[in-house]
């Protein structure tokens, strides 16, 4: 059930404000943005707060990029993640569709440890997953780097809690896909050990917008909770 009076889509206007008032314009890899350097808020509900009411999202394509990522069997073609409703991995492949990410070559083993440790001991502050690996970083091994690479969890009385590290952020079409998928996690692993969901903190670097993202951004912050029915349909890809 979603909260009718979402305190996430309020954090996010708040961001995205919070970018176009004191942003830096700045050029990066594939397009102009506007930047600031960090940036965090937190969810303090992950287990109903977490969907965008905003603009139109792709929940599905999301869900199929967890089931992707966290499955034991090797991701080595996008079509994997085609397969399981997830398409906005395609303009990252190579041109027979391979793919290198280490989310899914790091995350399922360390997931699985993260699990099986709870199930043996709640009261332990060393349960985190991190997927960056250096070696990698400044050869052509990935076709992508983590962007979202970091996640610490934080058992208090039986409610599990995430902080979520991120060294890329794109605010308007990357972000509330993020959140969805931090949820993903979360549920994941509250299934397994039966403990309740709590909140996330996100904690993210290089928070930006791109220059064609602008113009709707803006549209966002206009919306109220009046527009949560009729979410903003998103009318670019990056």
């Amino acid at each position: 059930m979603i909260n009718s009076y979402s305190q996430y889509n309020l954090k996010y206007q708040t961001l995205i404000r919070k970018i176009l008032n004191n942003g830096i314009w700045t050029d990066s890899r594939n397009s102009l943005t506007i930047s600031l350097p960090h940036y965090s808020f937190t969810v303090d509900d992950m287990e109903n707060d977490w969907q965008l009411l905003l603009r139109k999202m792709n929940y599905k394509g999301v869900y199929g990029e967890w089931i992707t990522f966290s499955s034991d069997k090797p991701l080595t073609n996008v079509k994997q993640l085609q397969d399981n409703g997830c398409p906005y991995w395609n303009g990252f492949a190579d041109e027979d569709g391979s793919i290198n990410l280490d989310y899914a070559n790091k995350l399922p083993q360390q997931l699985n440890d993260v699990i099986e440790g709870i199930l043996s001991d709640k009261t332990s502050r060393r349960y985190h997953i991190e997927l960056w690996d250096s070696d990698k970083q400044h050869r052509e091994d990935l076709n992508l780097p983590c962007c979202h690479h970091g996640y610490t969890f934080s058992i208090i009385q039986d409610v599990l809690h995430m902080t979520w590290i991120q060294r890329s952020t794109d605010c308007f079409l990357g972000l509330p896909s993020d959140v969805a998928f931090a949820h993903y996690m979360m549920k994941h692993i509250a299934d397994r050990t039966g403990l309740k969901i709590g909140s996330c903190m996100f904690a993210l670097s290089n928070v930006h917008l791109y220059e064609n993202s602008i113009a709707q951004a803006k549209e966002i912050l206009n919306r109220t909770t009046a527009d949560y029915d009729k979410p903003l349909k998103v009318k670019l890809e990056l």
